[in-house]
């Protein structure tokens, strides 16, 4: 059958013209159903700025057609687009029973596809599957409301009754899950509603839904996730016979991992105390893991139900003295206290601390850095450097290895073919993508063009990626001489060896010797301008005058670089080439609502604003977004230029504080590292994005920002006063008790330095700042301990505290 005549119509009908062909006929036309579904779905642009596929019902047709000539096993499958739930199960009926489950597990989690693989399990034309996906798939039904209450529709839904139990039973993940869905919904919507009307018609069995929710407190699941369980068991309203019989549940509930739900337990313990019902004895023997466990409530409440237990039965004084013991440890005063009370003993007293001296260090003057302290580490064999382009093209974050890597692939160009072939088909795949990450995209071209491949060279653009792009372009063609590779970590290169490069290869490329100027380190600048008077070629004036020398009368693309390696630290490269290279960058920041739709953002500015001359690259960021992908670019402008490390680490914290998330960009890797590879005082940008890191719930950006405030304070390179100015700035945003907990971290090694850096932030803070007594009573241990006194401002501040609040009574012990 001809392709045009076979794909016309609606997809059910040209699914009926396939199913009518034998197998070999269908297989001979997969080649041609394969082309017109890739033509037809093609990403255009139609009109001006209007974007879609070339020819939508078409690729619909050419879907449908592969649908039913594929094999199970093809990987195109799962991606091809479904009509209808009776389209797929047509096709799957006219598949053999093996056939029928493979597509169905692979295509479980296309929502259509989910609806026709459960009506086809109904019916008994396939085995029941039973994975994520499937159980995915209820909560994508329950969001599709159709005017009707999810409970009506879970009467009406065969078998949902039935498979309900089992999916209580699923932890789920992401937003496949009771806890998520119903996070999002009106309360009409949500499940729990859903769940309550149909046990109050007997339509689920209300006791067993009550027990299944102890059930699964039991499991630990996530927290988010296991508080669904506890709000639906209160929910319910258990009866005083029922919490009586479910005590013992409760009771072994308080050795938990979740403090929610050991505050759930407590309550419901305290519940059955007040009516009489109690088995005292089995209550005592798991409150002390409550009394021990976080969160001061919680503990406060085991600790009275122990004190109300033995008050009435004297002969359990014992088990309950085991549950105050456990309470002495606590991370909060008030529930030490208590226990101390009640067992009327002396507390330990906690070692005292050491003093120590804390200085509050300035970066020195540019001329004076130390930044050639880690030589890079280069590649000098084909499996290594096949290594190296193996490890960015999996995860592209990591600068040094980047740099390292292209002056490998130079030293050993010849032989690399080889070594390079099992790297082609990856590097192929990213080549192939429409919108690819940046340094993925340069790795593939590299890898590409090395083995033989025809491969258009990167383009020259006007950003971060130009000196790569002309680094990558040289390789291709066989005339890189990198006169710019990076010598050491952090993308520096020493100048005595520029020079030194640079009499080899007077004639250099202007883009390499731009790169090269991007990147001069400070270090060992006079010894380069003393070699640098045997330089000649067109570049040697500039050179010279980049490393300190007399200023030529050159303007353009190469002088612009030179100012900007001379005077860094200047705004205007161009008034600096003028000999008015202004003061030093000074930077302020601001946390708080901006722009247009008022997002709260972490804005670290420098001033005067940094001027950008128009020509291809000076190291700076680039006035506007970029335009097209480049993944997290202010990652890679490091790489081009260590200058503005500045630049970076206010990028990165501006980020971090924005998208406080465990998913998206791993910008901390673009920032971080080098506080812990080559130590130095931060700048303040630098001390900015510490503190912010100390404030996140990002897990790997608190435990690098963690690491790295550790490093310089044990090398005395991180002022406490500046970190708590620093964090003072995000004062109206910090969750306390979470900065506590890193902040207690630190003190464990730094006492003296935690200590003064919340005597600069606590004044800061607003009173009536939720959480705040855990900084307070964190302060106030460290006071107890020995780790200095606080400031007059602090103590002022703290004489506000009014009342008896957890707040009022840390503030008063602070300022004894």
């Amino acid at each position: 059958m001809q392709l045009n005549a076979l794909l016309t119509g609606q997809p059910s009908e040209v699914l009926t013209r396939v199913l009518a062909l034998t197998r070999a006929e269908r297989k001979a036309l997969v080649p041609e159903l394969l082309a017109a579904f890739k033509d037809s779905s093609e990403f255009i642009e139609i009109k001006p700025n209007t974007y879609g596929v070339r020819n939508p019902l078409r690729g619909q047709q050419a879907a449908t057609a592969l649908w039913a000539a594929l094999p199970a096993s093809d990987p195109l499958l799962p991606k091809l687009w479904i009509a209808s739930p009776t389209i797929l199960e047509r096709v799957l009926q006219d598949r053999p029973l093996a056939e029928r489950k493979t597509i169905a597990l692979r295509v479980i989690g296309h929502q259509t596809a989910w609806e026709a693989v459960r009506r086809m399990i109904l019916d008994g034309d396939l085995k029941p599957v039973r994975t994520p996906e499937y159980h995915a798939g209820w909560f994508r039904w329950a969001g599709r409301f159709g005017g009707k209450l999810l409970a009506e529709r879970l009467r009406t839904e065969p078998e949902a009754l039935t498979e309900l139990w089992e999916l209580l039973t699923i932890e789920g993940n992401g937003d496949a899950s009771f806890a998520a869905f119903d996070k999002y919904v009106r309360d009409q919507d949500k499940w729990s509603t859903a769940l309550l009307e149909l046990t109050k018609t007997g339509e689920v069995d209300r006791t067993r839904l009550l027990d299944l929710t102890l059930d699964i407190l039991a499991r630990d699941f996530a927290a988010f996730r296991a508080q669904w369980y506890a709000a639906l068991h209160e929910a319910l309203a258990p009866t005083p016979e029922e919490r009586t019989k479910a005590q013992h549940r409760y009771a072994r509930l308080c050795g938990s991992g979740l403090p929610r739900t050991v505050s759930f337990a407590v309550k419901a313990l305290s519940l059955v105390d007040k009516q009489g019902t109690l088995d005292d004895e089995v209550a005592l023997q798991h409150l002390p893991a409550a009394a021990a466990g976080r969160g001061a409530t919680t503990a406060e409440r085991a600790l009275k139900l122990a004190g109300r237990i033995a008050d009435r039965r004297p002969e359990l004084s014992d088990l309950a003295d085991e549950v105050f013991e456990a309470a002495l440890t606590h991370e909060a005063s008030d529930v030490r206290a208590l226990a101390i009370a009640r067992l009327g003993v002396t507390p330990a007293q906690a070692p005292a601390i050491e003093t120590a001296e804390y200085p509050e260090p300035t970066r020195p003057p540019w001329d004076q850095r130390k930044t050639l302290t880690i030589p890079l580490d280069i590649p000098d064999t084909p499996a290594a450097v096949a290594e190296a382009l193996s490890s960015l093209l999996a995860d592209p974050d990591q600068a040094d290895l980047l740099l390292a890597a292209l002056d490998g692939a130079h030293r050993v160009a010849d032989e690399l073919p080889d070594a390079l072939k099992p790297l082609v088909k990856r590097a192929a795949r990213i080549d192939a993508q429409r919108y690819s990450p940046a340094v993925p995209k340069m790795i593939a071209t590299l890898v590409l063009g090395l083995t033989g491949h025809d491969v258009p060279p990167p383009p020259k653009v006007g950003d971060w990626r130009r000196p790569l792009h002309h680094r990558i372009t040289a390789l291709l063609e066989g005339t890189a001489a990198p006169v710019s590779a990076a010598t050491h970590q952090g993308g520096w290169l020493d100048p005595v060896v520029f020079v030194s490069r640079m009499l080899e290869h007077p004639d250099a490329a202007e883009d390499d010797v731009v790169d090269a100027l991007l990147r001069l380190a400070p270090d060992t600048r006079p010894e380069a301008l003393a070699l640098a008077s045997e330089l000649t070629g067109p570049h040697a004036d500039n050179i010279r005058y980049a490393l300190g020398g007399p200023a030529g009368r050159k303007t353009g693309w190469i002088a612009l670089a030179a100012a900007r390696a001379r005077y860094p630290e200047s705004a205007d490269p161009a008034a600096a080439l003028r000999g008015e290279p202004g003061p030093p960058l000074t930077w302020t920041a601001k946390a708080g609502p901006s722009g247009r739709h008022n997002l709260t953002t972490l804005d670290i500015e420098p001033a005067p604003e940094a001027a950008s001359p128009k020509v291809p690259w000076l190291g700076v960021p680039f006035d506007g977004p970029a335009t097209e992908w480049l993944g997290f670019t202010e990652c890679h402008e490091a790489v081009a230029s260590p200058y503005d490390r500045d630049h970076i680490e206010a990028a990165v914290a501006g980020y971090l504080f924005f998208n406080d998330t465990e998913f998206g960009n791993p910008v901390e890797k673009a920032a971080l590292p080098p506080f812990l590879d080559s130590p130095s005082v931060p700048g303040f940008p630098g001390t900015m994005l510490l503190a912010t890191t100390l404030t996140l719930k990002r897990s790997t950006a608190v435990q690098l920002g963690t690491d790295a405030v550790l490093t310089l304070l044990d090398r005395r390179m991180l002022g406490p006063r500046a970190l708590g100015a620093a964090l003072g700035v995000l004062g109206p945003y910090l969750i306390a008790p979470r900065l506590a907990s890193r902040l207690s971290i630190i003190a464990n090694e730094h006492p003296v330095a935690v200590l003064s850096t919340l005597d600069t932030l606590l004044p800061e803070l607003e009173h009536a700042r939720r959480g705040i007594f855990a900084l307070l009573e964190l302060a106030a241990d460290l006071v107890e301990r020995g780790a200095g006194t606080i400031s007059d401002e602090t103590k002022e501040w703290l004489a506000r505290f009014k009342g008896s609040s957890k707040a009022a009574k840390a503030a008063s012990r602070l300022r004894r």
